[in-house]
């Protein structure tokens, strides 16, 4: 069998490196004109999963069925359909599905009188004196402090925060502080 000229052998290159450079620019950062409002959203593997919704700095907000998610810029890939999650659909699924789940159990364990516990279990951060829609009032040997839904969780003790004791006491300090302009 006779052996490919040199031109020929280069043009074989040349088009190996032609077809191998879609699959690089492939797993590269998707291109921020890809996130915006609208756009379909694929996973790793091409299969659409939602579509953005909002774009508000460096985080994107996907809706995903009933369901959505905020996921940072940085973890979108750039595809030919368009921007892609670093992951497949399942995963993003069932991510999604204890997410839902986490925030029920918190829903249900939110009640006035429930203790919170540190994000370790080491403390009991406070209990729960009122609930409000979008969090709930602890009182807490720093005083009442009211802190958002989404900084609760379902541990293997309870419900908890997503701090330890010295971050929540470090931030209520903090608060305080400002609330007083100093």
């Amino acid at each position: 069998m006779p052996k490919p000229s040199g031109l020929l052998a280069g043009l074989c290159l040349a088009v190996s490196a032609i077809v191998a450079v879609p699959a690089v620019q492939a797993q590269q950062a998707a291109p921020a004109a890809s996130l915006i409002a609208g756009a379909k959203v694929y996973d790793e593997k091409g299969e659409e999963v939602g579509q953005i919704v909002k774009v508000l700095g460096d985080k994107v907000a996907v809706a995903i069925g009933g369901s959505g998610l905020v996921v940072p810029k940085k973890d979108f890939l750039g595809t030919a359909k368009g921007p892609a999650l670093k992951a497949p659909k399942e995963k993003i699924l069932a991510v999604l599905k204890e997410a839902e789940a986490d925030a029920t159990a918190v829903d249900g364990a939110l009640k006035p009188g429930a203790q919170v516990h540190s994000a370790d279990g080491a403390a009991v951060l406070g209990t729960v004196k009122a609930v409000a829609p979008r969090g709930a009032v602890l009182t807490t040997s720093e005083g009442n402090v009211t802190m958002p839904r989404a900084a609760f969780f379902m541990s293997n003790k309870g419900l908890a925060m997503k701090v330890n004791q010295k971050q929540f006491v470090e931030g209520i300090k903090a608060a305080q502080a400002k609330k007083k302009g100093g």
